[in-house]
């Protein structure tokens, strides 16, 4: 039987960590089972785990004894936590087959954490996340302590609550660069500032000064598509004081397809066009549309260093360095197409296809990604520690849209444009930080500093081509008019407390002042408390208030793009500044902040020697929840909405031993969450987000959510992972629940979609200490959610070849195989 073990983790670059577990948080709810394929292999897992053997700690139960969302440099285990904290290593995240980036692997391993499919315009290549059913910019994203900056895309047609979201685009980061991944489940704006109201998320890099790896994966879908990935990893010392780790890689995801044919253009093929579906890029055609994961491809740098410049000083940097491309298949214009008639009409003579068999448009999204930090950190002779760091990153999105046309652009020659710059976003952030701490008294530890953050959004004017008139078909071009660049800066000071009240009672205390140069200054505050009542059972609970600083993004951008509206015609939308001369003779007003106040209580306790359990409650009120609103068809960005949010959290872990050197280690999350609408403000005394939109935000997200995984090592050379990941219920966001009364019977009525469960499977052998070979599967029995009915009265996509549900967290994807070699050196 092994002993439980523990261990002190590095401080973070601002002179605290996250607390966590090694063991995955798994979270659980009793399912619907739709398959029985997929009941029998949960019943075959669970009876495993309760076949009567000598219970043992696994290796995964290994604790690490690290600080909890606080700066003491006091060090503390997952269960002395006032929050819960997850905590995922390289390895965990290596097991995830079939995800296109570290996105997919933090979708599959945490239960809160939700992911949608990269589907439509922007979000094609930045895709919209959630955590506990809030929007992607309402969870602060750090690396090694240090705030990340966020992607240059606000969200325009994102699901649920992400619609207007600015978040940060995690894709860029490499997991092989990663040691692990810390996830704080709780509010705590009042420690790190601006949208930490859902949470945090830290990624921590390797910082190993020797040795490294090397990687190479290859996959295909069951439908045939592949992807492959080349990664390595290495640490390099810099003499005997200091240490370089350095982590490469590049990868390419081909598009997936798994739509029908359009209708109309299928009516086309049967009266003999020709050519129909000719155009397409992704090597299905006769489809004149592609619906699926968009083709990507891309190459990520990352670095790590540090060096002891004495015995109470030191000097660290880390950064990254990334460039993607991804291509997206937008919706089909057939030969009515009014760009394509008035291109006719001009006398082009590079349309013949395009004539009988119309045209499909694509959009080509090239990204570019940087980020360096620099600092030093250390102490002084008091014992006082500080940490003084300098930082910088932004990210660019440049977009081409090709194939399509725009029929008030001049010819060239003979020739009608077919490609089009539309137009170029970028997001810059410049920080400084420096942080203190000193131990009062051995009971006492306070913690202080400051920090100031530049934030720049640019918009770039595109083509005359794509914006003349009414713009090329599908995205518009950004206008000179509309184009610009837009500041804004802010200035933050803290104070932490935390205090060992008794030996079993703990209490933490932070405030944390800041002010924005664009809508003034907030104050935020949090108490945590962790009360051990005994040695295997511990109470912990928190409240505190939050907020989400609105984005130059979200402030001042502007927009024109196409959309499918709920007569299933396809539309040009265009959205405004909210402080914009339009905007305002509406009533519309300058974006304030989001506000929140966050509740959460719950309790850890070691059931056994070797299994925990960990349940936690929570409730968040968002007050002025920033939304897209619409009046007399000026579409803009407002406080629009009061948001609640609550549910619990349930985390199990157990390790069991076989005997004959055969152990088991086994997880179990599941998350319970609901989000209900409680407020919608109105403007000029008009309700500007409607309630179609009120109901997708509460139904889009499913309620229920769980995984569940056994890994088992047969030997030191051979270990099998199962894992079954479980969405459960929730609404497709066309039409509506209650549907549009009619002689007939409801119309346009919103299809429930039905749980899903997918099931991986990978097996892992190892010849010796360098070589590990890895074959695995990803929903290996190729479960799909719910087809949207075609039956009359259901809103569906099927007049666009869409079965399935558009923007569902339950991806379309199919099963995927998949092998992997790594060496380890």
């Amino acid at each position: 039987m092994r002993k439980k073990q523990s261990r002190v983790m590095n401080k973070d670059l601002d002179g605290f960590t996250l607390s966590s577990q090694v063991s995955e948080n798994v979270q659980g709810v009793l399912p619907k089972f739709k398959h029985k394929t997929l009941w029998l292999a949960t019943a075959a897992i669970l009876a495993a785990s309760t076949h009567t053997v000598a219970i043992a700690q696994p290796g995964a139960d290994v604790e690490e004894v690290i600080v909890v969302g606080s700066r003491s440099a006091k060090p503390r285990t997952v269960s002395d936590s006032p929050v819960p904290v997850d905590v995922f290593s390289s390895e965990d995240l290596s097991r995830v087959g079939g995800g296109a980036d570290i996105t997919d692997s933090l979708n599959a391993l945490v239960p809160s954490y939700l992911a949608s499919p990269a589907t439509g315009d922007g979000s094609a290549f930045v895709r919209p996340t959630s955590l506990r059913g809030l929007a992607s910019d309402q969870t602060l994203v750090l690396v090694n302590g240090s705030r990340r900056h966020r992607s240059s895309l606000v969200q325009l047609f994102a699901p649920a609550a992400n619609n207007g979201s600015h978040g940060t685009d995690i894709a860029m980061i490499p997991g092989i660069a990663l040691k692990n991944i810390e996830v704080l489940r709780d509010g705590a704006a009042a420690q790190y500032g601006s949208d930490a109201i859902a949470g945090v998320i830290n990624f921590q890099l390797k910082d190993a000064a020797e040795g490294g790896s090397v990687e190479a994966t290859y996959g295909n879908h069951f439908e045939g598509e592949s992807s492959w990935k080349l990664a390595a990893n290495a640490g390099l010392a810099l003499g005997n004081e200091g240490f370089i780790n350095l982590s490469l890689e590049t990868n390419d995801n081909e598009a997936l397809s798994r739509g029908r044919q359009n209708p109309g253009a299928q009516t086309l093929i049967d009266n003999g066009a020709e050519g129909v579906g000719g155009d397409a890029v992704f090597g299905d055609a006769p489809l004149v549309q592609t619906w699926g994961r968009p083709e990507t491809s891309g190459t990520r740098f990352v670095f790590n260093a540090g060096y002891d410049l004495s015995d109470t000083m030191s000097l660290f940097s880390f950064g990254n360095y990334a460039k993607t491309d991804g291509r997206y298949r937008f919706f089909y214009r057939d030969p009515s197409n009014s760009d394509l008639v008035e291109s006719l009409e001009k006398g082009a003579t590079n349309l013949e296809r395009e004539t009988t068999a119309g045209y499909t448009p694509y959009l080509d999204g090239e990204q570019t990604d940087y980020s360096l930090v620099l600092g030093l950190k250390g102490k002084f002779q008091n014992e006082t520690t500080y940490s003084a760091s300098l930082s910088n990153g932004a990210n660019t999105l440049d977009y081409t849209l090709n194939n399509s046309l725009n029929g008030d652009a001049d010819l060239v020659g003979t020739d009608a444009v077919r490609v089009f710059n539309t137009g170029d976003y970028e997001q810059e952030e410049f920080n400084i930080n420096i942080d203190f701490g000193t131990q009062l008294n051995s009971d006492l530890f306070l913690a202080y500093g400051a920090e100031y953050r530049d934030e720049t959004f640019t918009q770039k004017s595109g083509d005359q081509a794509a914006y003349v008139g009414g713009g090329v078909s599908g995205l518009a071009g950004t206008r000179p008019e509309d184009a610009g660049q837009y500041s804004r800066d802010n200035y933050a000071v803290y104070v932490d407390l935390e205090q060992e009240a008794t030996d079993a009672l703990l209490m933490q205390y932070a405030v944390r002042y800041e002010d924005f140069s664009d809508f003034g200054g907030t104050t935020n505050w949090k108490i945590a408390s962790r009360y051990r009542v005994s040695d295997t059972f511990a109470l912990r609970g928190a409240i505190s208030t939050g907020f989400h600083a609105p984005t130059p993004g979200q402030a001042n951008l502007r927009s024109t793009t196409t959309t499918i509206n709920g007569s299933n015609q396809v539309v040009d939308v265009g959205l405004l500044p909210a402080d914009s001369p339009e905007v305002a003779s509406l009533g519309g007003k300058a974006l304030t902040e989001e506000v929140a106040t966050n509740y959460s209580f719950g309790f850890t306790a070691d059931l056994f020697d070797s299994t925990t359990l960990a349940i936690d409650a929570y409730r968040i009120e968002v007050d002025g929840r920033i939304y897209r609103a619409e009046i007399d068809s000026v579409s803009f960005y407002t406080n629009a909405l009061d948001i609640l949010h609550q549910g619990v959290d349930v985390v199990l872990t157990s390790g069991v031993e076989w005997g004959n050197d055969y152990s088991t280690d086994l997880v179990f999350a599941y998350t319970y969450g609901s989000v209900e609408v409680e407020g919608n403000n109105l403007v000029n005394g008009a309700q500007v987000v409607s309630d179609d939109f009120v109901e997708d935000i509460e139904n889009n997200y499913p309620n229920n959510k769980f995984t569940f995984s056994a890994t088992t090592a047969f030997s030191d050379s051979i270990s099998v992972l199962a894992r079954i990941r479980y969405i459960g219920d929730h609404y497709d966001e066309r039409g509506t629940i209650a549907g549009t009364p009619s002689p007939q019977g409801p119309l346009n009525v919103s299809q429930q979609v039905d749980a899903v469960m997918y099931t991986d499977l990978e097996v892992s052998y190892s010849p010796n200490m360098s070589w590990t070979v890895t074959l695995g599967g990803s929903n290996i029995f190729d479960e799909y959610p719910d087809e949207i009915e075609d039956e009359p009265g259901v809103a569906n996509r099927i007049s666009v070849g869409l079965p399935y549900p558009r923007r569902s967290v339950a991806n379309y994807e199919g099963g995927y195989w998949y092998g992997k070699v790594s060496y380890q050196f």
